[in-house]
């Protein structure tokens, strides 16, 4: 008979020459990652019920439930006409030469409205209802954050040329097609420093 050692069929604590399946920081940031999502989502279900039952203690639960019935409804039915609108706009404005960079974070800010509407919730409903009516007033420092926002992650935002000249406030190019911005490289010399 011949002895052979013993070999365990699962690996210690510290896996095989100390490293376990993932490294103790990749755990770590998975967790916080996950803590990211599921805490505001949890904070938002315990709001949403908090506000439901102070309502449903001040109107009644039957008036309560209708106004959630509502705000669903309303928000299906104000996705279906201010999306189309908001689409429509930004279809003219790409056809007419403009950027349509106003038109398109109006159906961003349409579809996030009525999609607050949707879900069940007072509090959601009620955020939903003020973003799509106040839309012009949160179209301004939205803009601003999307551009701070972009410009961390290093996205361009200059200016847009305007076939009238000037220039608008967003990035990229409308109404000219004989301007590539870059760096003309000679391939003799190659890039320059």
């Amino acid at each position: 008979m011949s002895s052979t050692p013993h070999v365990p069929l699962t690996p210690g604590p510290g896996g095989p020459g100390g490293q376990g399946p993932h490294p103790a920081g990749s755990v770590r940031a998975a967790r916080l990652r996950t803590l990211r999502l599921v805490l505001p989502l949890l904070v938002g279900v315990v709001v949403e019920v908090a506000a439901v039952v102070v309502v449903a203690g001040w109107i009644g639960v039957l008036p309560t439930a209708l106004l959630l019935v509502a705000s669903t409804v309303g928000g299906v039915v104000l996705l279906g006409r201010e999306g189309r609108r908001s689409w429509r706009a930004a279809l003219d404005a790409a056809r007419s030469g403009r950027p349509p960079a106003d038109d398109l974070l109006d159906g961003v800010l349409v579809v996030v409205g009525a999609g607050l509407m949707i879900v069940p919730g007072l509090v959601n409903g009620v955020l939903g209802l003020l973003l799509l009516v106040a839309r012009p007033v949160v179209r301004r420092p939205l803009r601003a954050l999307l551009t701070r926002r972009a410009r961390r992650y290093g996205v361009p935002t200059g200016s847009w040329p305007t076939p009238g000249g000037g220039s608008s406030a967003t990035s990229g190019a409308a109404g000219r097609d004989d301007v590539v911005r870059g760096e003309v490289v000679d391939p003799d010399e190659g890039p320059r420093a």
